[in-house]
């Protein structure tokens, strides 16, 4: 059983500011959300939609400034937790216009924030395969429901594609990373596990980025041996996100003991290296002063941090 202090300790080393609290717990505190890619603004934020090419007007009228309109109405929604609204503007957009990956995506995105999680499952799969797995599946007006939930994902690009730029690694990388982040609070963590891998394989320069997100579901799932692996993954891919040092230290934590004698944590091997490394990285981040708690607690002295 683990110590009563122990527990105490990790209780207070995430209990975080509602700032970063987007990401609902499952039956945990909330660390932070997981951060958007360089170059991929949170939704809705500044700057133009991408274009989407191949979009001809249709008999609906829906042409290529009508869709990208709508891609950035239904991101704006997104951001303000409107999920329901920019649903329904997607489910329309993707009923005329399947074959446009960002359409599915941001319709993912509207169902993910609502909690219905197969819907979601489908919207992400049909990014992946042009509008097919969608379709197969049925009108997907039909999956509509009123629910509510927040929301803290990897946005999709604002910044404009510029003209014969491959979009496909953005797209199977977001795709499989939210797949990712479903499978994970259905409780299907192999399936996770694989998907972020192909998330990462998708776009190797946003491998870290999406280990990190998987890391942090994967705490508020309550899997801490695959939260360890995923953190170890996260740091192999940017050994540079301060973060992901902390998931993996948090991991490694609730397998601590504590000394009868002295009262002190007894920590596993790579935990307090781990911490250490975070602190080194972030000396004044979100977890600087838990983590300071937590090594204190363990007797642990602070390396000194030079400023360069």
């Amino acid at each position: 059983m683990q110590p009563r202090f122990l527990v105490l300790i990790a209780i207070a080393a995430f209990a975080v500011p509602s700032a970063f609290a987007q990401l609902p717990p499952l039956g945990q505190p909330a660390p932070p959300p997981p951060a958007p890619a360089p170059g991929l603004p949170p939704l809705g934020g500044s700057g133009t939609v991408p274009p989407i090419a191949g979009a001809p007007a249709t008999s609906s009228g829906l042409g290529v400034e009508a869709v990208n309109a709508d891609l950035k109405a239904a991101r704006a929604a997104n951001q303000e937790k409107r999920f329901s609204d920019a649903e329904t503007l997607m489910l329309k957009d993707t009923a005329a216009k399947p074959d446009l990956p960002y359409l599915w995506i941001e319709l993912g995105l509207s169902q993910l924030g609502q909690k219905k999680y197969p819907e979601a499952e489908s919207s992400f799969n049909a990014a992946l395969g042009g509008g097919d797995a969608a379709q197969s599946k049925g009108a997907a007006g039909s999956f509509y429901t009123a629910d509510g939930r927040t929301a803290g994902h990897v946005a999709i690009s604002t910044a404009p594609s510029a003209p014969g730029k491959n979009t496909k690694p953005e797209i199977e990388g977001l795709s499989y990373s939210n797949l990712g982040e479903i499978y994970i609070r259905t409780n299907r963590i192999p399936e996770a596990q694989a998907a972020f891998d192909k998330a990462a394989a998708a776009n190797p320069p946003q491998a870290g980025l999406f280990y990190g997100n998987e890391a942090v579901f994967l705490f508020q799932a309550g899997s801490t041996a695959a939260q360890l692996e995923a953190a170890n993954k996260a740091i192999a891919a940017d050994p540079t996100r301060p973060r992901n040092y902390y998931f993996k230290a948090q991991a490694l934590t609730t397998q601590a003991t504590v000394d009868p004698k002295t009262q002190k944590l007894i920590l596993p091997p790579g935990c307090l290296e781990a911490y250490q490394k975070y602190l080194e990285l972030d000396p004044s981040g979100q977890f600087a002063p838990d983590t300071k708690a937590i090594l204190a607690a363990a007797g642990a002295s602070l390396k000194p941090v030079f400023k360069k």
